[in-house]
């Protein structure tokens, strides 16, 4: 379940979908660069980071101008690691208030059920008693009647 303010981002060709907190900014699959397209991955191929990937603009290595967008590929799924723990944060904190407000509920009905259990055994006590008096009631009349009649 998602929560208000985010929304789900699919990326294009059927990729994965993601919920990201405060809109879609696509932080879970390639991030779009200042040109507006999404980065491809490069090989560094420096002796300072040999063999180090990075996320780049795509226009880098044609003859066309680019935006000099770069982030290392482990900082970006750093942050995507960074997001779904937060994401689960938010789902763990609903869930843990929901439990709170069910297990207020239950305390509540509870109460009631005592409650209702102490008028059904007061009902109970008062039925029997009537039960008793009807009782007595008929046996004064019967003593009664065959009093009359005997005279």
């Amino acid at each position: 379940m998602m929560s208000e303010g985010s929304s789900s981002c699919t990326r294009p060709g059927g990729g994965s979908s993601w919920a990201v907190p405060g809109g879609c900014e696509r932080v879970a699959i390639a991030p779009k660069c200042n040109c507006g397209v999404y980065a491809i991955m490069y090989k560094s191929r420096t002796t300072s980071n040999p063999n180090r990937v990075f996320l780049g603009c795509p226009l880098f290595k044609a003859k066309e101008p680019y935006c000099r967008y770069f982030i290392w590929l482990d900082e970006h799924l750093k942050k995507i690691r960074a997001v779904e723990f937060e994401a689960l944060g938010a789902v763990d904190e609903a869930e843990r208030v929901a439990i709170e407000e069910q297990l207020l509920r239950n305390k509540d009905i509870e109460k009631k059920i005592e409650e209702l259990e102490r008028k059904l055994l007061s009902i109970e006590s008062k039925k029997k008693l009537s039960l008793w008096y009807i009782i007595v009631i008929g046996v004064v009349v019967v003593v009664v009647v065959v009093c009359i009649f005997r005279v």
